[in-house]
């Protein structure tokens, strides 16, 4: 079965060989948190989601400003709230998707000429590769961006073991996205 040109990356050279590959892995707090990051560095809706944190920040530590100078109390509730919105709340939010995943038993992940098939314990979420506008890399990860808003990112993906030929896979699928 050939793959269907309406599900290319434009401009990608039609694949004749069908590809599929099988992923299993328990995605840990620790790959969570490096999408987390990827995802902020990598994706305009990320750095969108950064710069409503700063404005967010000023506005809070603004709340403190007293006869035009800023106080203490302001720098220190500008400072917390900083520290609550970039670490702590994207931390505890890692451990509870790595505690979910591995209550899951982890992810099966298959790659085919059709799109990704992502199951997860009893949920199975299909994406064509048409709903996903292109992949970010990380040292130990891959991330699949969705092309709707609505859906940021759709799979963390191991490197671990599969990096080199999944890389090659998506690449004839896909547009890498810069992570800087």
């Amino acid at each position: 079965m050939t793959p269907d040109s309406s599900q290319q990356a434009p401009g990608r050279p039609r694949n004749r060989r069908a590809e599929r590959m099988d992923l299993r892995h328990t995605p840990t707090a620790r790959d969570f948190r490096e999408a987390h990051r990827a995802h902020a560095r990598g994706t305009s809706a990320g750095r969108r989601r950064l710069a409503v944190t700063l404005v967010l920040t000023v506005a809070v530590m603004a709340v403190g400003i007293r006869g035009g100078s800023v106080t203490l109390l302001s720098l220190l509730m500008g400072a917390a709230y900083l520290f609550f919105a970039l670490v702590a709340l994207p931390r505890a939010q890692a451990g509870r998707a790595a505690a979910k995943a591995a209550a899951d038993g982890g992810q099966q992940v298959r790659l085919d000429e059709a799109g990704v098939r992502l199951t997860t314990g009893a949920e199975q979420r299909r994406f064509a590769w048409t709903e996903i506008s292109r992949y970010l890399e990380t040292p130990r990860l891959f991330l699949l961006v969705g092309a709707d808003r609505a859906a940021p990112c759709l799979a963390v993906l191991p490197k671990e073991g599969s990096g080199d030929r999944l890389r090659a896979l998506l690449d004839a699928r896909l547009d890498p996205a810069r992570t800087d």
